[in-house]
Formats: C-alpha cells, structure tokens, sequence
C-alpha cells in the first residue's frame, strides 16, 4: 500500500497548479543540490539521486521557479571535486549557487530507509510480506543572506507480497530497490509544494 495513493497525488498535484503562478521574469533562479544521503543501509544510496530529480521537476511545474540545469551544477560540484552525495554544506552549496547565478539553493536529504520483510506459514500455504518505508527533507536557502526560506518533509511507504500455496505462487516479491523507487513517488512534489509556497518574487 502507497503511502501517497493515486488519489493523494492528484491532490498535491492539483495544490501546486492551484499556487498562483509568477511571470517569467519574477521567478528566481534556483539550483538544486545532489541530495545527502544519511540512512544506515549505505547500499540505497543512488536513490537519493532520483529524489533529487524528482524534486527539481516538480518545483519547475509550481512555475514560481527556474531553475538551473543539473548538468551545470553537477559540472561546477566535479570542478570542485564536491561531487559525492553529502559533501554539499549550506556555505558551500550558497557559494556555489552564486557562481551559477542562482539567488536560491535548494538542500535535501533522504534521512531513512527501512525494509522489513515477515514470512508467515498458514496449513498448505507461505506468504511472504516486504514493507518500505522512507523519509526524506529539504530546505530552500537564498543565496545572499543565507535565509531559510522554507522547508519540507515526506514519507513514503510500498509493500509487496508474495504467496505460496499447493505448488504454485501468487503475487511477485518486489526486491527492495523497487519498492523503494515506488514509496519515493510522490514525495519530490510534497517536498516541492512545502518550498515553492514559501518563495516571494522577484523584485
């Protein structure tokens, strides 16, 4: 079960178009940060990655920001040999936003990642269960003056099961990066509702 349902993400969805809309030239420039990863199961790590990603879409869509492309700010952290997920602190990420010409800086994390997995035995049948559930925060910080602007924080969950019973098998055991993948959705637009409503125009 999906902690942020269909339905749900319709929702978040339908709040960030409903957020008034800045034009073009009002819209302050921000650049999104490799997000840190600081779960114990190291072996997650990538998907800190595809948050990241995810959370710079969605906070295009608010149309209250533009934003740098990832590939200029992955260049400038490789320059700077600041390309390893968590080597980004807020000066460092601040002076980085100016030389990209950013007036905001946007800094995740993905805090925890747990997988649990129970397997059950009931007369001629198995079932196995497999649960996810993740957590993740961000925060926008303007460039100048290192204000906090705003800040966010979402869950997620998915499950999968698997049963086994007189020979044959029902359902398919999601592994834990999938089902990872699938509690991250929906969690970079909550993140992004959180900051964009806090993002004032451009003057």
């Amino acid at each position: 079960m999906r902690a942020i349902s269909l339905a749900g993400l319709a929702v978040l969805l339908a709040a960030c178009a409903s957020m008034r809309e800045y034009p073009f030239e009002q819209r302050r420039v921000a650049a999104v940060m490799p997000f840190a990863y600081t779960a114990a199961q190291k072996e997650f790590a990538p998907h800190a990655s595809s948050l990241a990603d995810s959370l710079a879409g969605a906070l295009l869509r608010t149309g209250r920001l533009r934003l740098v492309e990832r590939a200029r700010v992955d260049s400038l952290l490789s320059e700077a040999a600041l390309g390893q997920t968590g080597a980004v602190d807020g000066a460092t990420a601040a002076k980085i936003g100016k030389q990209l010409g950013a007036q905001v800086v946007v800094l995740g994390t993905l805090t925890s990642i747990s997988v649990r997995e129970e397997g059950r035995s009931v007369k001629f049948a198995e079932k196995t269960n497999r649960w996810v559930e993740t957590e993740a925060e961000a925060r926008l910080v303007d460039v100048e003056t290192g204000e906090l602007l705003g800040s966010g924080k979402a869950l997620g969950k998915a499950e999968s099961a698997e049963k086994h019973a007189f020979g044959g098998k029902i359902g398919e055991l999601a592994t834990p990066d999938a089902l990872i993948q699938q509690s991250l959705q929906g969690m970079g637009e909550k993140l992004a509702k959180d900051l964009a409503r806090t993002v004032p125009p451009k003057r």
